[in-house]
């Protein structure tokens, strides 16, 4: 086997990749070099491929003997729900059921939240200004008696690249979220992200339920 082939595709190639070269490289002591990076390569690896991977050691695990109780104690059982977010047309944004509490956010705090959880590809931060009218749209349903050019003022700063406006409202709904919501579950309903590649909110889109009034 090639292995230095191996090496090269599991850190330019995609998650199957990564994935064989970690399995085999970890099959006591089978490969001894090249050295991997495991902490860098997982550090670039997305919330899908993570979530990949895990169920990938999760069947070697169980292939080699290992309890589902057992993993699951090692990888904290204890960990709380995640929690379901139901989402009107007046963008109320209520936990665990559609008569359950409302999450208290600034109205464009909102917005960014609204758009984010509408995107779950994601939003690369130079192309922000391409969601400039949905925004105005989001934001003229949740204060609909704002004037239409403060509507306009207002998502500007948001999607201007020369604006800090966007960081700032990101960082306070990050902050918000960690308030609100039940201890240990707020991660994946943050905006995540680093330069060069799409901002996004990991959360499952099976969690957000989005429905009118009939």
């Amino acid at each position: 086997m090639n292995f230095s082939y191996l090496y090269d595709m599991a850190i330019h190639g995609g998650i199957e990749a990564r994935l064989m070269w970690m399995l085999l490289s970890g099959a006591q002591g089978v490969l001894e070099e090249p050295a991997v990076d495991y902490g860098g390569m997982l550090e670039r690896m997305e919330a899908e491929e993570l979530l990949a991977l895990m169920a990938k050691v999760q069947e070697r695990l169980k292939a080699m003997g290992v309890s589902a109780d057992a993993t699951g104690a090692m990888l904290g059982s204890d960990a709380a729900a995640p929690v379901e977010l139901y989402i009107d047309r007046q963008y109320t944004i209520r936990m665990e059921a559609p008569d359950g509490p409302a999450l208290p956010l600034r109205p464009l705090v909102k917005a960014l939240f609204i758009l984010f959880l509408r995107h779950p590809e994601g939003i690369l931060l130079k192309q922000r200004d391409q969601y400039r009218q949905e925004l105005e749209e989001i934001y003229a349903v949740i204060c609909p008696n704002t004037a239409v050019e403060d509507v306009r003022a207002r998502v500007g700063r948001l999607v201007n690249l020369q604006d800090n406006s966007f960081s700032e409202k990101a960082s306070v709904l990050n902050a918000r979220l960690e308030e609100l919501l039940p201890a240990g579950t707020a991660e994946d309903y943050k905006i995540h992200g680093y330069n060069g590649h799409p901002r996004r909110i990991p959360l499952n889109s099976l969690l957000v339920h989005w429905f009118g009034d009939e």
